[in-house]
């Protein structure tokens, strides 16, 4: 009985399923270290449920064997395509149309899909085929999920060392508690890297902040040089010493950080001082959907993690057009909500936090300065980056004014979490590439006569709840952590080395 039932089990396509999750499976094994489970569950779902579709259509004409054993090869051919023109190609986001090498790779994979498609058609008995290609997936899928099982079991314990995150939560007895605003410009380049690596004077747009009682820090650096650490600090008000401390400088489970945002330490506060919180999904991130939001905005159930539907498209969709309607056009349909939602913003609760992480101006290039229609993939045109930054800058300045307008003893905090990295040597850096890393914007309206003293981002929301909330949180001193994004805990303190840097830029 068992063994009839195992043969028929063999004897049916499953490979055909296995095949489908196989893409997002390796790539979420190769980067478990930071991505959450969560972020492949509905793509995983959409990728088998479009392969059953297809096999269910083909089947009728075919048979499900032939069906099967059909699609698993168009599958594992678009695999291969994708895979294989990332290797010939120097730049990742080029089209696989867009030399000889990858025009003939292209030929050689249809001449494959279309003999194989005649040979299953002719072929009159297909068990063993499909037996031994159920063998091969359950082979695949079978080493993936040990790999992923080991990394779990071996990193089990990490998320201990989040019982040294909590920062006191403070109450507040003011009875008027003013809005807040967040808004992170990802990537966007602080005035001293502009200057220096893009020749622009960002004057302009600080002297435009200025006049709507803006504080702007001319040379701000943020506190680590990649978002995973950035806006998790920013977030929880805290630095993260005690992770590399608790896990060892070897270890890559930056999930243990990227978990911070899910309860971090400046929503729980707020939400404990009666602040509802609304996040907008700007395409930059983690941030829109943690689980402290009350409302999110600019975001759906069918929403993919910007990395997966990246990777995802380039191996499965290698034609640029269909990449952009697949990658570009989602980023751009969030931000023009994100843009709408943060400018005509209407709720009559008090108070609120609005958080709108933008993935702007960070590539995709989509915008030029006037805000027309772009497509630009590679991260490191420094034209089209200014760009797109010189459009950010206008955008800004229409929001702000619909905010302050509508809302105008809210406080609102302009920032981004890095600057441009494009060009940073990570392993061995010179002082020019911290400021690359670390230099940023950092502006705040509060219409607290007495202002708020910024000290770096680490401290934003430790000053604002000192201002504005009168709460007492410590200050804590501000300080720039080097790594590089193979390594996130072997960090190294450079904020002399870019003290002293300065001083030599403006001596």
């Amino acid at each position: 009985m068992i063994i009839r039932l195992l043969d028929r089990i063999f004897k049916f396509p499953i490979h055909t399923f296995l095949f489908s999750l196989f893409p997002l499976m390796f790539f979420y094994q190769m980067n478990i270290h930071e991505l959450l489970f969560e972020d492949v569950v509905f793509p995983l779902f959409l990728s088998i449920s479009i392969t059953f579709v297809f096999w269910i259509i083909l089947q009728r004409f075919v048979g499900s064997k032939r069906s099967g054993l059909i699609v698993s090869l168009l599958i594992m051919c678009l695999v291969n395509l994708g895979n294989i023109s990332l290797f010939l190609s120097e730049n990742p986001n080029e089209s696989v149309t867009s030399s000889l090498e990858q025009q003939v790779l292209i030929i050689v994979l249809l001449v494959i899909s279309v003999l194989g498609i005649i040979y299953f058609i002719r072929t009159k008995t297909l068990d063993d085929k499909t037996s031994i290609a159920n063998v091969i997936s359950m082979t695949m899928i079978g080493f993936l999920i040990f790999n992923i099982g080991a990394f779990t079991i071996m990193t089990s314990d990490d998320e201990s060392s989040l019982e040294f995150s909590n920062v006191p939560i403070q109450i507040s007895d003011i009875e008027n508690k003013p809005d807040i605003y967040l808004i992170i410009l990802d990537e966007y380049a602080g005035f001293l890297q502009l200057k220096h690596d893009f020749d622009y004077e960002n004057d302009e747009f600080r002297m435009e902040l200025e006049k709507r009682k803006f504080s702007v820090v001319e040379n701000s650096f943020s506190n680590y040089p990649n978002t995973s650490l950035s806006l998790p600090s920013i977030m929880n008000m805290m630095y993260f010493d005690f992770i590399p401390q608790h896990l060892g400088k070897d270890s890559k489970n930056i999930n243990v950080v990227q978990n911070m945002i899910n309860k971090n330490n400046a929503m729980k506060i707020l939400k404990a001082n009666n602040y509802k919180i609304i996040t907008l999904d700007g395409a930059g991130g983690r941030t829109a959907t943690t689980t402290l939001a009350d409302e999110r905005l600019c975001s759906n159930i069918f929403d993919i993690n910007p990395d997966i539907r990246k990777n995802f498209a380039l191996v499965y969709v290698p034609i640029v057009s269909l990449q952009d309607l697949i990658f570009e056009e989602v980023i751009r349909d969030k931000l023009e909500c994100s843009f709408e939602m943060l400018k005509n913003f209407q709720n009559n609760e008090d108070p609120n936090f609005i958080v709108a992480h933008l993935r702007t101006p960070h590539s995709p290039f989509i915008y030029d300065s006037i805000g027309n229609s772009v497509s630009v993939s590679d991260g490191g045109d420094k034209n089209a980056y200014l760009e797109q930054l010189k459009f950010v800058n206008k955008k800004m300045i229409k929001i702000i004014d619909g905010i302050q307008e509508r809302s105008p003893d809210a406080i609102i905090i302009l920032m981004s979490d890095h600057g441009y990295r494009h060009y940073i040597n990570w392993n061995n850096p010179v002082p020019e590439d911290y400021i690359r890393g670390f230099n940023i914007i950092l502006a705040v309206y509060s219409p607290n006569e007495n202002g708020i003293e910024i000290n770096g981002p680490v401290n934003i929301f430790r000053s604002i709840f000192n201002s504005s909330l009168d709460m007492d949180y410590e200050i804590l001193d501000n300080r720039q952590i080097w790594y590089s994004p193979d390594k996130p805990f072997d960090q190294n303190d450079v904020t002399n080395i870019i003290y002293d840097y300065q001083k030599t830029l403006y001596d």
